[in-house]
């Protein structure tokens, strides 16, 4: 609030359901829309002599704005800038790593610094682990009839082709 409404020059005028408030800064009128009977805003009501009884103070939320203060429970539950409700699937920093750089768990440590002997019984253990399951990889080709237009038209490029094909081929695992 730069000053409290002074007389405009002769340039600007002020124009009809916007807010009475000259923006000295700006060297023009406030153009926001008023409520019906009033001469400001919300933001600038406190320049008028009539409004002076109620208290506007600033968004505990978001300073940009104000509010009347005897409104301010009734603000601070529609308030744009209130924090909303997470999902339920959020976690909070779940992909945020490790806190401390420097911080590295006990359990992880890196394969490189295992010594030889250390590195054979981890293969054996993992050897060990794997022997029940009888998971066997299978390169498939999997392809669709949507696919087949576009491999066979024309107009597609070899950079279009070659990302259809992509898409076209996947690796799953069966037993």
């Amino acid at each position: 609030m730069a000053s409290s409404a002074p007389t405009p020059p002769a340039t600007g005028f002020q124009a009809e359901g916007r807010c009475g408030y000259y923006v000295e800064k700006k060297k023009r009128f406030c153009r926001l829309v008023v409520a019906a009977g009033k001469r400001f805003c919300g933001e600038h009501a406190g320049a008028a002599e009539e409004e002076n009884t109620r208290k506007r103070i600033l968004c505990p939320l978001d300073p940009k704005h104000t509010v009347y203060e005897d409104q301010l429970a009734k603000h601070l539950k529609k308030c744009n800038s209130r924090e909303k409700p997470k999902p339920d699937f959020f976690i909070q920093d779940i992909n945020a790593g490790l806190t401390d750089e420097t911080e590295v768990p006990e359990q992880l440590v890196p394969i490189s610094s295992l010594s030889e002997e250390q590195l054979e019984n981890l293969i054996k253990k993992l050897r060990k682990a794997s022997e029940g399951l009888s998971f066997t990889l299978k390169d498939q080709i999997m392809s669709h009839p949507a696919l087949h237009d576009a491999l066979n038209d024309p107009k597609n490029g070899d950079s279009a082709t070659k990302h259809l094909k992509q898409q076209m081929l996947k690796k799953f695992t069966s037993s």
